[in-house]
């Protein structure tokens, strides 16, 4: 196991861990501009973080960063046969060397194992949408996912959006909620925040003129018409899950909560 102190070893690994990648600025594949409102902003460089966690040693926490894309913090941690990562951490977790469980084939509090270890009526997340893909879901800050039953080869969960989900029981999750929940209530202070992570001023539609949006023109300071369009005069502002099968799910999860 390596020492905390050696941060010459440690800026290292880090730095081996990052990838660099291009930026879009709002731009399609043949470099049109999609995106009105995405441009600039700083230089990115993009964690490697293991969203398997099928290792089953222990590792040790080395440090604790938040990430430019990323709202939960993830720390890089140092597994005992000697391979460096990040991870995605849990609530409550910042104290520089403790320990974090690997894969577990039993139930264990902030450990990755299959959903079927874990009791109903906890909260997961870090959640694989299918066997061995890797972890897609519930992996932002303050998020977690309510395991509510079990049933032959399927887990129910209750997703933060208020849906019923359905999976595998053989996905891998990690029990306890995601670090930093306090990030819905964080604010950027100041316009120059929100201009390096790239986003550029907004202008409504309805101040244009008729050749640049379906909502321009018109006299003075108006309203826009019924139909709210986008710059291309496709319908938008509509509601896109209204089939009855959407409606019985709402209806089945209120007789489990």
């Amino acid at each position: 196991m390596v020492v905390i102190g050696e941060k010459f070893f440690v800026n290292r690994v880090k730095k081996n861990l990052l990838i660099g990648f291009s930026k879009r600025a709002g731009r399609n594949f043949f470099g049109r501009k999609t995106v009105f409102t995405q441009s600039g902003g700083l230089f990115k460089k993009m964690r490697v973080i293991d969203f398997f966690r099928i290792l089953n040693n222990n590792a040790m926490l080395l440090t604790v960063e938040k990430d430019i894309d990323r709202t939960a913090y993830v720390g890089l941690v140092c597994f005992e046969n000697g391979l460096y990562t990040y991870f995605l951490l849990y609530h409550d977790i910042f104290k520089i060397g403790s320990f974090i469980h690997g894969f577990v084939n039993k139930f264990l509090l902030h450990s990755s194992t299959f959903l079927f270890n874990i009791p109903t009526g906890n909260f997961v997340h870090h959640i694989e949408l299918k066997p061995g893909l890797g972890a897609k879901l519930v992996r932002a800050a303050g998020t977690s996912s309510f395991l509510i039953s079990e049933e032959k080869n399927y887990v129910f969960l209750k997703m933060n959006s208020g849906w019923l989900l359905k999976i595998s029981k053989f996905c891998i999750a990690v029990s306890g909620i995601v670090s930093n929940i306090d990030h819905h209530i964080t604010r950027l202070e100041k316009a120059g925040k929100n201009r390096k992570l790239g986003f550029r001023p907004k202008v409504r539609g309805v101040a244009m003129n008729p050749c640049d949006h379906p909502h321009g023109g018109g006299e003075g300071t108006g309203s826009p018409p019924a139909a709210h369009k986008t710059p291309w005069g496709k319908m938008t502002k509509i509601p896109t899950k209204r089939t009855k099968r959407d409606r019985l799910k709402r209806k089945l999860f209120k007789k489990y909560v």
